[in-house]
C-alpha cells in the first residue's frame, strides 16, 4: 500500500518535498498563499515516533512553507500502519488519517476531515478490494499501473467532500472547502495556464490607447502624455517619463513594438516570473526615458518629442541576451525565433534610425535591461537555492 500511495501522488502531479527518509513522503497542492500538505508515515517510522517528535516534525514542515510564502498550511498526515493505539496518540491535536495495513481499512475519526484533496475514495477503494478499484461498469481493475496513473488524474479535490469537524476546529475546515472550491474554479480555467498574462496585458493597453489617439482622434492624450527634456526638467512633467512608454505615432510604430514585445516578453516572463517581468519591463521604460532626455537636454541643441514602448523593449532586449549568457540551457530550448525576431527588429530600428528615432532612449533602455536581468535573476535564484535548502532539513 505504501508504493501504492506513494504512486499515487506523484502520478496526480503533486509536489513532492524531498525528507532525505524513505519512511516518510511529503507531498503538497498549492494555490496562491496557501498550501495543503499530505504527509505520509510508514510503520517503520511510527515505532520510533512520539507525541513531542511529531510535533517537531509538524512545526519543521509548517515553518517550510510559511517561509517560502505561504500564509495557511492545511495539513493532513497518513500514517500508514497497524498501530492504531500509538497513531490516535501521537496525532491527537492534528488533522490525521490512519491506513490499518493489517485489516486493510481507513480510519477517519469523528473530529478529522472527511476528505482532502479528494484521496479518500481512492484510497478505500484500493484497500476494499484488495488492491483493486471498481470501473464504471462494476468490474474490478488492477491499480498497479496505467490505471492507477489513470485514477491519479481526476480532479484535485472531490466534489461532495464534506467536512465533519469539532467546534474549535470548525473555521480551518469551512476555510479548506472553500479553498477547495476556489482549486475547481482555477482548474477550469486550466486553459489559460500557459497565456502570459502580463505581456498580454501590456499589449492590449498598448493597442486600446493607440486606437484613442489615432482611431478616434483623441489626440489631448497623446500630447499630455509625450515626453521632451523640456517638459520633463523645465515644467517639471516627470509624469511623462512613464506615459511616454503607452503612446505610439502611427500603425508601423505599434505594430513593430507589439510584435517584439509578443515575441520576447512571454519568455522572460515565464522564465523570471510576473512580479520581477513587470519589475524589468517598467524600469527598463523608464531609464530610457531618462536616459534620453539627458542626451537631448545636455548632447544636443534640439528638443524633440518622443514616446513608444521601444526604450522598454530594448530593455526587454537586453535581459534577453544577458539571460541567454547565463542561462546555458535556455540556449538549448526553441529559442531561435525569438532570436530571429530580435534580430530584425535591430535591423528595423537602425534602417528607421533618422531624426524621428531615439536612438538614445533605446541605447538606455538596453543597458538598464541587461543590468537589471542578472539582479532580478539573483533574487529568484537565492530564493530558489533557499527553498532547496529548506526542504533537505
Amino acid at each position: 500500500m505504501w508504493e501504492k500511495l506513494t504512486q499515487y501522488f506523484s502520478g496526480r502531479g503533486l509536489k513532492e518535498v524531498n525528507l532525505n527518509r524513505d519512511d516518510m513522503r511529503l507531498y503538497y497542492a498549492s494555490e496562491g498563499k496557501s498550501a495543503d500538505p499530505v504527509w505520509l508515515i510508514n510503520d517503520a517510522a511510527v515505532a520510533a515516533l512520539t507525541k513531542e517528535k511529531y510535533n517537531r516534525y509538524m512545526e519543521t514542515i509548517r515553518s517550510i512553507f510559511q517561509k517560502q510564502g505561504f500564509e495557511t498550511v492545511s495539513m493532513l498526515t497518513l500514517f500508514v500502519t497497524g498501530r492504531i493505539g500509538q497513531c490516535k496518540e501521537v496525532g491527537e491535536g492534528s488533522a490525521f488519517w490512519i491506513v490499518d495495513a493489517d485489516y486493510g481499512r481507513l480510519i477517519v475519526y469523528e473530529n478529522q476531515p472527511e476528505d482532502f484533496l479528494g484521496i479518500r475514495s481512492v484510497i478505500e477503494n484500493n484497500l476494499h478490494f484488495g488492491g483493486h478499484s471498481r470501473n464504471a461498469e462494476g468490474a474490478q481493475t488492477d491499480l498497479d499501473h496505467d490505471n492507477f496513473r489513470a485514477a491519479s488524474r481526476v480532479a484535485a479535490y472531490s466534489r461532495d467532500a464534506v467536512t465533519r469537524v469539532d467546534k474549535t476546529r470548525a473555521d480551518a475546515y469551512l476555510e479548506e472547502q472553500r479553498r477547495q472550491n476556489r482549486y475547481r474554479t482555477s482548474q477550469r480555467r486550466s486553459g489559460l495556464q500557459n497565456v502570459c498574462i502580463v505581456t498580454a496585458v501590456l499589449i492590449g493597453i498598448n493597442l486600446v490607447i493607440f486606437l484613442l489617439t489615432d482611431l478616434f482622434e483623441l489626440v489631448g492624450i497623446l500630447e499630455k502624455g509625450q515626453m521632451s527634456w523640456r517638459t520633463v526638467v523645465t515644467e517639471h512633467g516627470y509624469y511623462r517619463l512613464f506615459t511616454c512608454m503607452f503612446l505610439h505615432y502611427g500603425i508601423d510604430h505599434v505594430g513593430g513594438n507589439m510584435i517584439a514585445l509578443y515575441a520576447l516578453g512571454g519568455e522572460l516572463e515565464r522564465q523570471m516570473f510576473r512580479v520581477r517581468y513587470i519589475i524589468l519591463y517598467l524600469v527598463s521604460g523608464l531609464g530610457a526615458s531618462v536616459v534620453s532626455c539627458i542626451y537631448y537636454h545636455y548632447f544636443t541643441n534640439i528638443d524633440p518629442y518622443s514616446a513608444g514602448a521601444s526604450g522598454a523593449i530594448y530593455g526587454l532586449m537586453g535581459a534577453f541576451l544577458v539571460m541567454l549568457i547565463m542561462h546555458p540551457e535556455q540556449r538549448r530550448r526553441n529559442n531561435a525565433t525569438r532570436v530571429v525576431i530580435f534580430a530584425a527588429y535591430l535591423i528595423y530600428s537602425f534602417v528607421r534610425a533618422d531624426a524621428n528615432v531615439n536612438l538614445a532612449a533605446h541605447f538606455g533602455g538596453l543597458v538598464v535591461g541587461a543590468l537589471l536581468y542578472p539582479i532580478l535573476d539573483g533574487i529568484r535564484t537565492k530564493r530558489i537555492r533557499e527553498w532547496d535548502r529548506k526542504r533537505k532539513m
